[in-house]
């Protein structure tokens, strides 16, 4: 005598869901992160980009006058940004991209954060105090008549 055999069904009601959660794009979860912008590395490379160019304009020397320009474009890139859900930090570049779990769940439930405000609003914010910041220092340090 054979045992009957027992089907199991793929589908309990009580644990699955009945509709599989839409994926989220990269592009469309950007009013959902919260991103904090670090420009340390900018900062510094900056620095190291400004003794080049001093250095090129007393030595007279274009190739080290345009590989400073060139390396002060380039140091534009190490801006990084650091996530306030999952603590993970990279560079700006790749911020638009960045999809965490909380990040996921904001953008499904269609709520916004209020803090901190958007990576470009961020990124002007830093470039402006960092002129600002150059014109106080030029004025400060000016040649007197």
């Amino acid at each position: 005598m054979e045992a009957p055999e027992v089907h199991m069904a793929r589908f309990d009601p009580d644990l699955d869901m009945t509709a599989r959660p839409r994926p989220v794009a990269a592009e469309d979860v950007a009013l959902y992160q919260r991103l904090v912008v670090n420009p340390l590395l900018t900062v510094l490379a900056l620095l190291g980009v400004w003794t080049l160019l001093w250095n090129s304009l007393e030595v007279r020397n274009v190739y080290l006058f345009l590989a400073s320009l060139f390396a002060g474009f380039v140091s534009l890139m190490l801006i990084q940004y650091h996530c306030l859900d999952c603590g993970r930090t990279d560079f700006i570049l790749r911020s638009r991209r960045h999809v965490c779990p909380a990040v996921v769940h904001r953008s499904m439930t269609e709520e916004e954060p209020f803090f901190p405000p958007r990576v470009s609003s961020q990124v002007k914010a830093w470039g402006i105090l960092f002129v600002t910041t150059l014109l106080a220092l030029a004025i400060v340090f000016a040649p007197g008549p």
